[in-house]
């Protein structure tokens, strides 16, 4: 397999810019760390052309916003896999506009294929296995390792061939307009949204067999976890999961000793100035619902 070429520096930008505007169709995916951290960002952009894989490191690129002219361009022909999530990370990111894009995962479903993830019909189509032990690594620590780099490269290395094939089906199969009309509407995605849902709470898992106090309870350490999670900059439920959550609500703890007997904290959570604040938390919510029933029984 050729080798791939790495951009990590913003002397190469305008000269890769340059050479994608002469193509035709390029391949595009990219990398984020929204698994680990609070604030998402696109930290690899990887494309490839009929004959080179480049791997973006954005992370180290002060001016990759030139590659808007690139994705915009209705010349170049952009292909993607599921290609929601990446221009939404993109237009976050970059604000970059996208025009005449193939999604290669929505082609595959106008097709009626079963296999829509890119692993499985790699594996089907070209005898190709991706590790997946890199699927869910923090792409936002540097450095990133020979094997994280290759598994990134193949995510677009053979999005080129397979748009060929997906073409050919759909053309034999009358399916081209539909498949353009899909992939015109995936080109408006809209940005992700923010990460805290302030009704958010109400939708976790076991929380309707709470009491009234314990979703005061839930509603607070919700907000809670948000706001450890925004200070850290890290994944919300890498703060508190969901079933740390529930299980705060149901038992109520206002003691340190009472949470350091909750299961499913980390210790950080358990001890020291964050279980304080956590438990001045619930303190509170519970004051709060005892206030609103006394007041509910008033005559």
């Amino acid at each position: 397999m050729r080798p791939y070429q790495l951009i990590d520096s913003d002397e190469q930008l305008p000269e890769l810019v340059e050479n994608l505007l002469r193509q035709r169709h390029i391949a595009v995916d990219t990398e984020s760390n929204g698994y680990y951290a609070y604030y998402e960002k696109v930290c690899l952009i990887q494309i490839s052309t009929e004959d080179e894989d480049y791997i973006l490191d954005t992370l180290a690129l002060k001016s990759a916003h030139l590659l808007g002219e690139v994705f915009r361009s209705a010349k170049v022909e952009k292909i993607l896999h599921a290609a929601a999530n990446d221009i939404g990370s993109l237009k976050r990111d970059y604000g970059f506009r996208f025009r005449n894009v193939f999604d290669t995962a929505l082609a595959c479903k106008i097709l009626g294929e079963k296999q829509l993830g890119l692993a499985g019909i790699l594996e089907t189509r070209f005898q190709v296995q991706l590790d997946k032990k890199w699927q869910r690594c923090d792409w936002g620590r540097r450095p990133l390792k020979p094997e994280q780099l290759h598994y990134a490269r193949l995510d677009t290395h053979y999005l080129i061939p397979l748009r060929r094939q997906l073409h050919e089906e759909l053309t034999a199969k009358g399916l081209l307009e539909q498949s353009r009309e899909a992939f015109g509407r995936v080109c408006s995605q809209a940005p992700p949204r923010e990460r805290f849902p302030e009704d958010g709470y109400r939708r976790i898992r076991g929380a309707r067999s709470l009491s009234k106090e314990g979703w005061k309870v839930l509603q607070e350490v919700y907000a809670f976890r948000d706001r450890e999670a925004r200070r850290l900059d890290r994944a919300p439920f890498r703060v508190l999961s969901n079933e740390a959550l529930l299980r705060l609500a149901k038992v109520r703890p206002t003691t340190l000793p009472q949470l350091d007997a909750v299961r499913g904290l980390s210790r950080t959570y358990r001890t020291g100035r964050p279980a304080r604040r956590l438990v001045q938390t619930i303190r509170r919510a519970v004051e709060a619902a005892e206030a609103e029933e006394l007041t509910r029984a008033l005559p």
